[in-house]
């Protein structure tokens, strides 16, 4: 014969809070789902045909194409529990050296772009090498690298913005510098008759390929299983022959490289290249890793993630600015959606608020001594 003691946890556990704490950690695995979802239908009702327009969701997946990039860089790096601070400088340090190599040297598009990338990539092997060969923390070492990098940009502008229209003794602009507006300057489609009569925007195209590719590394190479397992226990990741060591350097060697690849990106959209570009992108491109679901503490985190999560910034940013709404107040909404973001990834964090919940709405079973049942049924 069951006892009332028995069938009490049952009990327990089939009301709606149970149910509901038994729901959090599928709740948290699609959350940046459901914020995508949500958004779309504040865009709707709020602004309609405004925010479904195509050309406007164009320009805003467009304008956060460069901090889109330099999150996959960033996700890479947060799987193996670390973490980069210097993307967003090493992106404006690309992008001014992306302006000068135009500028002052006229060099073509395709040498531009992979010489930014190797410079970032230089940058990010510094990073990971710090961090592996002189155990210095990720956060204290990248934190080093953003003020290098920004001082190396200003010092190298001498504090002043560098164009990427540069025009020809006949007043029009060079065909270097013209074939350089195509990586991101508004109204510069590529591969247009190939992608539809009007083309398509680079830095969307770059943005989605970086992704496509890097989500491929992740989950089909032995690299990105390898990334994984450094994430969730190097020691045992060690102890089973991968090498830490190397698949730490290569995770911010290529940050750094997406990085890089973003400068010159970035620089188009903006026709010049200043000395503060990129200055807070690193905290979008973290924020975007974080609410699409990777783990600061690593080991968990997809490409697909942040693609979601950066359409949820860039989106938000787009909601925000047709409503009107301060750039004061939007850093604050954004950053209140990091916070939830993290909490939601932490399933049982939210148990025990809700344990100590119920334990505070019944105190004479919350003292912490166990209830005496008055009568013990005897067995039959």
């Amino acid at each position: 014969m069951t006892s009332t003691l028995d069938a009490a946890p049952e009990a327990a556990g089939a009301t709606a809070p149970g149910r509901l704490r038994r729901l959090l950690p599928l709740f948290g695995s699609v959350q940046s789902y459901i914020g995508l979802v949500l958004i779309f239908v504040v865009g709707v009702t709020t602004k309609g045909d405004i925010f479904l327009n195509q050309t406007n969701l164009t320009n805003a997946v467009g304008n956060f194409g460069s901090r889109g990039i330099l999150a996959v860089g960033v996700t890479l790096v947060i799987i193996t529990a670390g973490i980069d601070l210097s993307v967003g400088s090493l992106m404006g340090f690309s992008s001014m050296a992306a302006a000068m190599l135009l500028f002052y040297h006229d060099l073509p598009v395709w040498q531009i772009v992979p010489l930014c990338m190797l410079i970032g990539a230089a940058f990010g092997f510094v990073n990971g090498a710090g961090t592996s060969w002189l155990r210095i923390q990720s956060f204290v070492m990248t934190l080093a690298m953003l003020s290098i990098a920004r001082g190396l940009d200003r010092q190298m502008s001498d504090n002043a913005s560098v164009g990427t229209t540069v025009a020809g003794h006949d007043g029009k602009l060079t065909a270097n510098s013209a074939s350089f507006e195509s990586l991101g300057t508004p109204g510069h489609n590529v591969l247009v008759g190939i992608l539809g009569p009007d083309g398509v925007y680079f830095p969307v195209l770059a943005f989605v390929i970086v992704c496509v590719v890097f989500h491929l590394m992740l989950s089909r190479s032995r690299f990105g299983r390898h990334i994984y397992a450094v994430g969730g226990n190097p020691t045992a990741a060690r102890l089973s022959g991968i090498n830490v060591t190397f698949v730490i350097i290569a995770v911010f060697t290529l940050s750094g490289m997406l990085a890089g690849f973003a400068g010159p990106i970035d620089a188009a959209y903006s026709t010049s290249a200043d000395p503060m570009a990129g200055n807070g992108y690193e905290l979008d491109a973290i924020a975007a890793a974080v609410i699409g679901g990777a783990s600061l503490s690593g080991g968990k985190g997809t490409i697909a993630g942040t693609f979601v999560g950066s359409l949820i910034l860039t989106l938000l940013d787009n909601v925000l600015g047709l409503n009107a709404v301060s750039d004061n107040w939007q850093l604050v909404i954004k950053g209140s959606i990091v916070v939830v973001a993290v909490v939601l990834q932490r399933p049982d964090l939210v148990r025990s608020l809700g344990r100590r919940l119920t334990h505070r709405s019944h105190p004479a079973t919350g003292t912490g001594q166990q209830p005496q049942p008055a009568n013990k049924e005897k067995k039959a």
